[in-house]
C-alpha cells in the first residue's frame, strides 16, 4: 500500500478508480510504459501489478484535490502522462536538470552574466562534462587557501604534488590535500519526462499583437503564436532543459530581431554534447550555454538532430557548420516588471520549481501556487497578459496546454513557482 493513501476511501471507490485507470491506460499506457512513466514493478503477479497501478491513480486523484483548492483558476487531471508516478518519483525525475550559473555586476549597475571570454583566462572548468573540471577549479581555490595559511605557519611543498605540508605555529606538521577540504561529485539527476520527439519545422503565422503597456504593465504579448516560435519539443529522459530553453530563446530572439519570415531551428544536441561547461544529460546552466553559443555559434537542428531523448549524450560531433545567431550577450532580470518589459522584445529564459504535483498534473488554466520552491527546471517565458505569464516547456505536447503552462503574475518575491527568481534575457 502506498504511503499517504486514504485506504478506506480507496476501497469504497475501487470500481470508479479501476475505470479511471482503464481510461488513463488507453490514452497514455503504451507511451508511459515505453518511456518510464510507469515505474518498473518488482517481481509481482499481474494481479498485484494492477493493484499497484490502481492505487497510484487513486493517490494522484487524492492529491489533485489538494492542489486544485490552492489553484482555483487552474485545471488538474489524472489525464496527464505522469499520473502513475508518485509525487516523490516525479520530483526525483526532474531533479537538478537546471543549475544556477554565476553572474557579475557591470559598471552600469545592471547585473549581467559573465562570459568566459570576459572572465579570468583560467579555463579548467570547460574541460569535462562530468564535473571533474569544476572540481579542478575549486581545487585551485583551496590551494590558495592553503598558501594563505602561511600567516600562522609555514607551508612547504610536499613530495606528492597534490598535497602540502603545513608547519603549524606550535612546531607540529600536518599534511593537507584538496580532498581533505572537498569530496563532492555531481550526482546524476534522474531523468526528465519523455514525450514527443523534437519537431524541426515551424508554422508560418502572423506577428504578435503587442498592446501598449500602461503604468501597471497591463498590456499583453504572446510570441508562441508567431512565426518566431518553434513547435513544442521534448527533452526526453535527458536532463537537458537548459539546452532547450537556451536554444528556444536564441532562435526566437534572432527571428524577431532580424524580421525573418521564418525561424531558423537550431540544435539542442550540440549544446548537450559539446558544451563542456555544462553536464549534458546531467543538467546545466542556461547562462553557460549562452556563453558557449556566443563563442562557438550554433548548428541547425537538421544538421545536428536531437538524439539524447533516451537519457544519454553522445560525444561531440564537430562536423556540422555552426552559424552565428547574432548573440551579443545576455543579462539578468530582477523582478516581474523587468520580465514583462523584456518579453515585449523577445522570449526570456526563466527557472521554475516544477518537481511538484502542480506541474505533474497540470492540464490548463492559470497556476497561482506551487507546493515546492526549489528551482529545478529551465523553461522559456514567451508572453504575458493582465493576469498571467505564459511558459514554454520541453515535455512535449502531451503535457499542459499543448506543452505550455500559465503562471499567475505576482508581486511576491520570486513569483509563482519561482518564475522571477532567476531570469536571463539574450541580447541580440
Amino acid at each position: 500500500m502506498h504511503a499517504g493513501i486514504d485506504y478506506q476511501r480507496y476501497l469504497k471507490e475501487i470500481d470508479t478508480t479501476q475505470a479511471d485507470l482503464d481510461e488513463w491506460r488507453n490514452k497514455y499506457g503504451d507511451v508511459a510504459q515505453k518511456n518510464g512513466w510507469i515505474p518498473v514493478p518488482e517481481d509481482r503477479s499481474a494481479v498485484d501489478q494492477e493493484e499497484d497501478l490502481r492505487q497510484r491513480i487513486f493517490l494522484t486523484k487524492q492529491n489533485i484535490a489538494t492542489v486544485q483548492s490552492a489553484n482555483p483558476d487552474a485545471n488538474f487531471s489524472i489525464m496527464s502522462p505522469f499520473s502513475a508516478m508518485t509525487n516523490d518519483e516525479f520530483n526525483t525525475y526532474v531533479l537538478n536538470s537546471y543549475i544556477r550559473g554565476n553572474s557579475t555586476q557591470s559598471g552600469s549597475g545592471v547585473t549581467t552574466r559573465q562570459l568566459r571570454s570576459a572572465a579570468s583566462s583560467d579555463s579548467t572548468i570547460s574541460e569535462n562534462s562530468d564535473g571533474s573540471s569544476f572540481i579542478k577549479s575549486i581545487e585551485s581555490i583551496f590551494q590558495l587557501l592553503i598558501d594563505g595559511l602561511q600567516k600562522s605557519g609555514t607551508a612547504q611543498p610536499a613530495t606528492d604534488s597534490s598535497a602540502n605540508v603545513l608547519t603549524e605555529s606550535n612546531g607540529s606538521e600536518a599534511s593537507y590535500k584538496f580532498s581533505d577540504f572537498w569530496d563532492w561529485r555531481p550526482s546524476r539527476p534522474t531523468r526528465a519526462p519523455i514525450t514527443n520527439a523534437p519537431a524541426t519545422t515551424q508554422p508560418a503565422t502572423s506577428s504578435p499583437s503587442i498592446t501598449e503597456k500602461d503604468g501597471d504593465s497591463s498590456g499583453s504579448v504572446d510570441w508562441s503564436t508567431t512565426k518566431c516560435m518553434a513547435p513544442i519539443q521534448s527533452q526526453g529522459s535527458c536532463g537537458s532543459c537548459w539546452a532547450f530553453a537556451t536554444v528556444s530563446a536564441i532562435e526566437s530572439a534572432q527571428c524577431i530581431a532580424t524580421g525573418k519570415t521564418s525561424l531558423t531551428k537550431y540544435s539542442e544536441q550540440q549544446l548537450v554534447s559539446c558544451d563542456t561547461q555544462n553536464w549534458g544529460c546531467n543538467g546545466g546552466a542556461p547562462v553557460y550555454a549562452l556563453d558557449y553559443v556566443q563563442q562557438n555559434g550554433l548548428c541547425t537542428e537538421d544538421s545536428y538532430p536531437y538524439t539524447s531523448d533516451s537519457g544519454y549524450a553522445d560525444s561531440c560531433d564537430s562536423s556540422c557548420n555552426a552559424q552565428d545567431p547574432g548573440l551579443k550577450g545576455y543579462s539578468d532580470l530582477s523582478d516581474e516588471n523587468e520580465l514583462l518589459s523584456a518579453l515585449d522584445e523577445h522570449p526570456v529564459i526563466v527557472a521554475v520549481a516544477s518537481g511538484n504535483n502542480v506541474w505533474k498534473q497540470y492540464t490548463g488554466g492559470v497556476v497561482s501556487s506551487c507546493d515546492t520552491d526549489n528551482l529545478d527546471h529551465a523553461v522559456v517565458a514567451v508572453g504575458y497578459d493582465s493576469s498571467s505569464i505564459k511558459i514554454r516547456n520541453s515535455w512535449g505536447t502531451y503535457w499542459g496546454e499543448d506543452g505550455y503552462i500559465r503562471l499567475a503574475r505576482s508581486s511576491s518575491s520570486g513569483g509563482t513557482c519561482g518564475v522571477t527568481s532567476d531570469m536571463s534575457t539574450p541580447q541580440m
